[in-house]
């Protein structure tokens, strides 16, 4: 077995993958051709096929984070973090009876346009503003993966700084030239590289294990890896119970609920998902893409986890370098094994599985900033379509490149310093916990409580946002550590010291559906310029012809 420093990267390797990235720069360029309004950019003229949108949506929501971490939680903890896709079947009714009826009947451009008709601007820019932080700091994190690998894969030959410019300005480039049409048809063809490179890692990681299938399921088994409950040991009083439990890394109840707290937030204030469901013709056919993304994303994970397996069993037979974290598992493995061209060809699959994602978000929070802030606010259209001549629509489409150049440009700096987070997918789930939390918090108040008003919606999100980055971000601050040690306490520290990544976006949640619910009813609010547009308000409007 060869040292790292001799991988096994090679020309060819590397002409893939600049074959790869030049086509995506191509579709790029073909479909800035096909743009004359504001619509075809950011939603695609709404005359996306269900199957497309499916299959896109799949990819934009999946990224190289879940290539290099799915194997790496799986290697060194077990399958029970697949166990996540349970989640879908409390998700389906949520989405097909709340969600999808819900926006397909406000006809919206943003997600947040809604709390605009429900609350007002203020809380309308709220929103807006927690969902650019969150995509902008996840983008950083996501272009971050694809170059761990290719610098791991190459004997780190080549520097990660260098490579997150590059990749970064790629994904930055075709998606602002492109818009929505180019975001989705480039993520339909990553799609395929996806699975066609995740299904040839599988098979080659399985051909290198002693005994193949047969010595990977004995070995995980014999390790625990397939135990799908990660039971544990709890002993002591109830609090200290719970503390065993909310610091445990996976547990099934947590990473099922966590799960579905993720996706019901996503199916209903990501604007990355809103957008490409109004991209559909009807309702009836963004439910159908509904259930391509949730079977496809089923498939994926479980072959991910399969991975992480095979690498366990790999492992077992052959050293893992002491002191590496989990995360280089997959990197490393493909380093000392992987042959000309397959290497290329992997490699490829991460690029397209963090680019997909990447463009989305690049698209999506592109559309925040042009509908949301500058035609809301610059121009005063409630609608960016609202009396926009040819020119006006001339001047939106370049607001809106501009706007898709400089989140890429901020996403690449986050990018260059995503490593001092530590493991990658602690460092992703931290950032995703911090931010959609509230936002879920935000939307639930809007659309089941009639009381709640833009006041007490704002102190919801603030004590929400607040709690939700302070147990995220608790354990890297030395400072807040210090400080709060000598006023609650060593074990108050210790329990956020450990407290699991699982956590902080339920935590988010709470306290903004909390803090908000009280506010309302305790501040008095004149209410003459809110509209109490509730779930069950806009359900008594027809759909859109």
């Amino acid at each position: 077995m060869s040292d790292l420093s001799h991988g096994g990267f090679h020309w060819i390797d590397g002409l893939i993958i600049v074959v790869y990235l030049s086509i995506l720069t191509g579709i790029g360029i073909y479909f800035s051709r096909k743009q004359k309004t504001v619509d075809d950019y950011i939603r695609g003229g709404s005359k996306l096929g269900w199957l497309t949108i499916g299959v896109s949506l799949m990819a934009a929501i999946n990224s190289g984070l879940d290539y290099v971490q799915a194997p790496a939680v799986v290697f060194g903890i077990g399958m029970v973090f697949i166990m996540g896709f349970l989640s879908w079947i409390f998700v389906y009714p949520w989405v097909s009876r709340v969600t999808l009826p819900f926006y397909k009947r406000l006809d919206v451009y943003s997600a947040y346009e809604y709390l605009e008709l429900r609350f007002g601007l203020s809380v309308r820019l709220v929103g807006a503003s927690i969902f650019i932080l969150w995509r902008i700091g996840w983008m950083g994190a996501a272009i971050y993966v694809p170059c761990l690998a290719v610098k791991a894969a190459t004997g780190n030959q080549l520097d990660i700084t260098f490579m997150v410019v590059v990749l970064g300005t790629v994904v930055t480039f075709y998606t602002m030239l492109g818009g929505m049409k180019a975001v989705v048809w480039t993520d339909v063809s990553q799609f395929c590289i996806m699975f066609i490179g995740l299904a040839a890692t599988f098979i080659f990681i399985v051909s290198k294990i002693p005994g193949g299938m047969g010595e990977l399921w004995r070995v995980a088994a014999q390790a625990g890896r397939l135990d799908l409950t990660a039971s544990m040991v709890l002993d002591g009083a109830m609090w200290d119970r719970f503390v065993t439990y909310v610091t445990t890394e996976v547990t099934f109840f947590g990473i099922v609920f966590l799960a579905f707290l993720s996706r019901a937030t996503t199916f209903t204030a990501d604007q990355v998902v809103i957008q490409r469901f109004q991209s559909s013709k009807t309702l009836p056919e963004a439910r159908k893409s509904f259930l391509i993304n949730a079977f496809s994303d089923t498939v994926w994970m479980a072959v991910l986890g399969f991975i992480g397996l095979a690498l366990f069993a790999y492992f077992y037979h052959y050293p893992f370098p002491e002191g590496m974290q989990n995360d280089r598992v997959l990197p490393y493995f493909m380093a000392i094994n992987f042959p000309v061209g397959l290497t290329g060809i992997v490699i490829a699959a991460i690029f397209a599985a963090s680019l997909s994602s990447v463009d989305a978000a690049i698209n999506s929070t592109t559309s925040i900033v042009v509908v949301d802030f500058y035609s809301r606010l610059i121009l005063g259209h409630k609608r960016p379509l609202d009396d926009c001549g040819a020119a006006e629509q001339r001047r939106l489409l370049f607001v809106s490149r501009i706007a898709s150049l400089c989140i890429g440009v901020l996403m690449i700096l986050i990018g260059t310093n995503i490593e001092r987070m530590g493991e990658i997918y602690q460092a992703g789930n931290k950032i995703l916990g911090a931010f959609f939390g509230p936002l879920f918090g935000i939307f639930i108040l809007g659309m089941f409580s009639k009381k709640s008003h833009s006041i007490g919606v704002i102190i919801g999100a603030v004590v929400g946002l607040s709690s939700s980055c302070f147990a995220s971000f608790f354990s890297e601050l030395i400072w807040l550590q210090n400080v709060c040690g000598p006023i609650f306490g060593d074990e108050f520290v210790y329990f956020f010291m450990n407290l699991s990544w699982q956590w902080p976006s339920p935590i988010g949640i709470f306290m903004t559906l909390l803090a908000g619910g009280i506010a309302s009813y305790l501040i008095p609010y004149k209410r003459s310029e809110e509209n109490p547009l509730t779930f069950k308000e806009v359900m008594r409007k027809p759909l859109p012809e």
